[in-house]
């Protein structure tokens, strides 16, 4: 459609009438590095709720990249910690798939401790079918 998810939000954003609420659902840490500056702006708007869903997967880089992801575990918590430091009261879902084919007991742990650290107020968690 020509644009980017960062120009699309500005725009939807700006649109929103009087009295209405806009809620972004959910995006994928690849996409949030490169749009992390307006993402943070869009969610600070005042007709625009400061809740994003980040699905973080796991905790651990080697399942990550297992898994198949384009990012990392400090990727990720940048992007959360920025998003904590410039959008006032956001709330940050994420999702955790537990029992990923070959992951470990100590990677399992480190998923753990991500989620401790960062203290999600909503966590989906998943078995791996």
């Amino acid at each position: 459609i020509g644009t980017s998810i960062a120009q699309l939000l500005e725009a939807v954003a700006a649109q929103v009438p009087d009295g209405v609420m806009l809620r972004v659902g959910m995006t994928n840490p690849p996409y949030m590095l490169e749009h992390l500056d307006v993402i943070c702006d869009v969610l600070s708007r005042p007709n625009v709720y400061a809740y994003l869903h980040i699905p973080v997967q796991s905790g651990s880089n080697r399942v990550l990249d297992a898994m198949r992801r384009e990012y990392t575990v400090q990727e990720f918590t940048y992007i959360v910690k920025t998003l904590r430091k410039r959008v006032p009261g956001i709330n940050i879902a994420t999702d955790v798939i537990c029992g990923f084919p070959g992951e470990t007991e100590a990677e399992f742990e480190e998923t753990l401790a991500l989620c401790e650290a960062l203290r999600f107020p909503f966590l989906n968690i998943s078995q791996f079918y």
